[in-house]
Formats: C-alpha cells, structure tokens, sequence
C-alpha cells in the first residue's frame, strides 16, 4: 500500500471509532447487530471471563498506561489494581464515555492523554503497557515504531499485556464482511454510514515470533474462539546467570 492511501486508511480508521464511540459497546455486549445468538453469546462471555482472569493473573498493580483505552471495559479492571493509571486515546468522545463509565463506578479518575500512537512517545516509565483490540490496527510498516515506543515506556522489570481479536467471523457485526488480502475492512455503523479500517488477524506463534525478532520475550495464545491475548518483556528485564 503506497505511503499515501496508508494515510489515508488510517484517517478514515481514527474517524470510525470517533463516530462509533456512542455505539461501541453494542459490539462488547453482543447487542444489535453483534448478536449471533444464544450460544455464540454465552462462548464470548466465557472468553471474555478467562480474559479477565489471566488479566487479574498478570498482577498489573504499579503505574500502568493503557494504550487506546477506548470506552474502558478494560480501564474499569485496571483501575481497581494499579497504582496510578495513565489512559490514551485518539478519540475524545470515547475519552469522555471512559472518564462517564469510570466515574459512575467511584473509581478513581485516570490521568487521560489524547494522542495519536502513531506519533505517541512516552514522556515517563511504566511498570505495565495495556493494549486491548489496537494491534490489529497497526500496519505491518509501523509494527516496529509501535513496539519501539513500548519499550520506551517500560522501566526495566516492566511488561506488557495485550488483548486482540482473534479470526472469527461471528465476532463483528452480521452485516460486516471480512478484510481483504491487504487487511483493509468495510464497517458500518447503525446509521448506514460505512467506513474503511485496517484489521489484522495475528496467529500466535507468529506474533510471538514477530515481537523476538524486535528483541522481546513473548508468550501470545489464543482463547477457543475469540480472542489473543498475550505477555511481553523487553530483554532489558532479564540478565544472564
């Protein structure tokens, strides 16, 4: 894809998720056109428990930055564990429903950036870098500047959890297609309007196999149906003996 329509794509991306922001959460909650019905419902709950269970496991519990924090089903989870929580986003409408969601919850209100992680570079160092359903977003040509801005973030024994979509067609809406070779993927929202964006589907191995050629030390899996989910270390964290 040529430097330009790259651009572009990723314009018309961040301005989907804009207009999507009040309607988001349809897909979350399975209502709508996310319903696939009864028993695909039930598989995503249980998916979507076992993810909050390994995210409890991973014990994010210092200053943590979630990256594209999104209308923050995660933030609500990370807030109740981390010391301090850092939340970033290209988005203000869904800033604004994360700072609503959070605060209806009593929760303690994260420090909120909005920036565009293309261009994001940490101004501080985390203990843990957050990532829910981002990485598929990321062009392969920016996998490496994305990763690199990570590791920028972390202090030396920090970590990374991340959460994708799996390949699986019952997760998007009913009248959503499937990308095309190159990734790219026809959205509509509830008023008809359709949008262009960038879905990558990541295999395990391949991921993690990806992120040790950058140097990280990763362990990606899948859920039965859904979901990736993934643990990453930059090598600064381990030492030899």
């Amino acid at each position: 894809m040529m430097a330009q329509q790259d651009e572009d794509l990723l314009a018309e991306q961040a301005a989907y998720y804009r207009a999507r922001a009040a309607e988001y959460d349809e897909w979350w909650q399975r209502l709508g056109r996310y319903d696939r019905g009864e028993d695909a419902t039930l598989r995503w709950r249980a998916e979507v428990r076992e993810i909050e269970l390994a995210l409890g496991d991973a014990d994010l519990v210092g200053d943590v930055v979630e990256l594209a924090c999104g209308t923050g089903w995660w933030t609500e989870q990370l807030a109740r564990t981390a010391r301090s929580l850092t939340c970033i986003d290209a988005s203000t409408e869904v800033l604004a429903i994360n700072r609503e969601r959070l605060s209806r919850a009593g929760l303690r209100i994260p420090r909120y950036e909005l920036a565009d992680l293309f261009q994001w570079r940490p101004d501080r160092r985390f203990d843990a870098v957050f990532f829910s359903f981002w990485l598929s977003h990321v062009p392969l040509d920016r996998f490496e500047a994305f990763w690199a801005s990570v590791a920028c973030a972390l202090r030396p024994d920090g970590k990374v959890f991340f959460i994708d979509s799996a390949l699986e067609k019952t997760s998007t809406a009913r009248d959503h297609g499937m990308p095309d070779e190159a990734g790219v993927q026809e959205r509509r929202l509830n008023d008809g309007s359709t949008y262009r964006i960038l879905k990558l589907f990541h295999e395990p191995a391949e991921l993690s196999a990806r992120l040790e050629t950058l140097g990280w030390r990763a362990t990606v899996r899948k859920t039965a149906s859904y979901f990736l989910l993934g643990e990453a270390y930059w090598p600064g964290r381990f030492t030899a003996g």
